[in-house]
């Protein structure tokens, strides 16, 4: 089944309705603000307009069009600028930003990708930052038992994630987050990485 299918047939379960409470937190402490901000699988757009109060502009991205008529339709719900929160459809790994981004929020993201593209991603990750970017990862699922054998979701730890991203970037924080959605607690890890160069 591709993403489009799932969301043409309503099968959204990765879709908790709102953003994770740790992205609120860390947006409602002012961690940081930004200039233009790229939040990569962004579904139907709630962590896109969340954090529009930390970036001057947020682009979401996701491979379905379905996500994106939703997006479309929340935003306007949510009295939200189109010059604040705008969405691509287009895959990850060719996508060509106007410009690179000085905030990646990845959430529910690597996680759905095959284990061989991790690689990739840290790449892209890379590719698609400023020099003095931030990466924000919410890390899901850091669970023994996947959720779904065969994934996605793939199963996560810290150390999976910053063996890729180090040494581009380096972690601020990583640690386990106190507050998630209803049936994800004590399965996410926050990390704050910072790109060296």
């Amino acid at each position: 089944m591709t993403w489009e299918q799932a969301w043409q047939e309503g099968r959204t379960r990765w879709d908790a309705g709102d953003s994770p409470p740790a992205l609120m937190d860390l947006v409602a402490q002012g961690e940081g603000r930004f200039d233009r901000a790229f939040v990569p699988g962004c579904g139907s757009g709630y962590d896109v307009f969340t954090l529009t109060r930390a970036a001057r502009r947020v682009v979401g991205l996701d491979v379905a069009p379905t996500a994106a008529r939703r997006f479309a339709e929340l935003r306007d719900e949510m009295g939200v600028p189109s010059e604040r929160a705008t969405m691509v459809v287009d895959d990850f790994f060719t996508f060509e930003p106007e410009a690179p981004f000085d905030l990646i929020w990845d959430y529910t993201f690597l996680c759905a990708i095959e284990p061989e593209r991790r690689k990739d991603w840290a790449s892209r990750m890379d590719e698609l930052s400023s020099d003095d970017a931030e990466l924000w990862t919410l890390i899901f699922p850091v669970d023994p038992v996947p959720l779904n054998p065969g994934g996605p979701p793939y199963p996560m730890t810290p150390e999976l994630v910053r063996s890729l991203l180090e040494p581009t970037f380096s972690a601020v924080s990583l640690e386990p987050v106190t507050r998630s959605h209803p049936g994800r607690d004590g399965k996410e890890w926050l990390g704050r990485w910072r790109k060296v160069r």
